[in-house]
């Protein structure tokens, strides 16, 4: 009775609106669902006994008296006593991914600074040059890149361990921090700065370098969170790049993507399919970590890169 009230309460503008909001829940709890369904079946594939992966491979979690962990032991001390490869591919990722996330972050930061508030000829061209490089692919840089990186390996001579890990390690950090998309999210912020603000700090004095340190950064602390958030994942999950660089140099010079990949590799054993379940799963946790240190910030940096001033 009473709902039936306020519902002769509503107008057809908000009974419009209401069914409107219903329609898109329902539409966003489907998709989320289809995304989130193969984690599930990925947790729940990684605490299988070998039996149950065998006789029972559709289910999504365990059979009752088949749950182990057996598939997550060994990952940092293997049977001998030894460290694990995962420590070390965790490592190799992990350093590799955040020196690619400070680096990007410094390179936009800079990059937009000089472009919206320093007065310099040839702006507009360059602005208009990093929205056509956005049409490129990617992928056309692939065969060029590796081309490249084989000569400078030649010429150096590169033919022991260290030199090889730096070569390659830099050849897959430098090229992952000139990503035109943030250094567009990190432009479209500062243009929502007045430029009184950068006015009156000049007046009173203070440089470029001071300006950009003390007013410009702390701004841009929500932009620089979403480019953190992106360029981790992008970094982290990055295959391409790290399986040709690194086909041939051996295991311990791997990222955990590249692991990934090649301890499966399509494996029929079901074991194999429990170990890289459960590495994936265990690899998942620093993506996961940056999400929830970023995601109160993401939706406030992405809204604020859309304001014009």
């Amino acid at each position: 009775m009473q709902d039936a009230k306020i519902k002769k309460r509503l107008t057809k503008s908000q009974l419009t609106t209401r069914r409107e909001k219903i329609v898109s829940f329902i539409v966003l709890a489907i998709a989320a669902l289809i995304f989130v369904f193969p984690l599930i079946y990925m947790v729940g594939t990684s605490f299988k006994s070998d039996l149950d992966l065998q006789m029972h491979p559709e289910n999504i979690f365990p059979t009752p008296g088949q749950w182990t962990i057996k598939h997550y032991t060994g990952f940092f001390i293997n049977g001998d006593g030894q460290l694990d490869n995962m420590p070390k591919w965790m490592f190799n990722s992990l350093w590799s991914t955040a020196l690619t996330c400070g680096l990007t972050v410094l390179i936009d930061l800079v990059v937009a600074y000089v472009v919206v508030f320093l007065r310099w000829k040839g702006k507009q061209v360059f602005m208009k040059s990093l929205f056509a490089w956005m049409a490129a692919p990617t992928v056309i840089a692939t065969a060029p890149g590796l081309a490249l990186f084989q000569t400078v390996k030649t010429a150096l001579g590169v033919n022991n361990f260290a030199s090889t890990y730096a070569l390659v390690y830099f050849w897959l950090t430098i090229p992952g921090i000139v990503g035109v998309f943030n250094v567009i999210l990190m432009y479209n912020f500062f243009k929502t700065i007045p430029i009184d603000i950068i006015e009156s700090a000049k007046s009173d004095g203070a440089s470029h370098f001071k300006i950009f340190l003390k007013i410009v950064c702390p701004l841009a602390k929500s932009t620089m969170l979403v480019i953190v958030l992106f360029t981790f994942a992008a970094s982290w999950n990055n295959l391409q790049g790290p399986q040709l660089l690194m086909a041939g140099e051996g295991q311990a010079i791997q990222t955990i993507t590249v692991a990934l990949a090649e301890s499966y590799g399509g494996s029929s054993a079901w074991g194999a399919q429990g170990v890289s379940m459960a590495t994936a799963l265990f690899s998942l946790i620093p993506v996961l970590i940056i999400f929830i240190f970023t995601q109160n910030r993401m939706i406030e940096g992405l809204a604020s890169t859309g304001v014009k001033r």
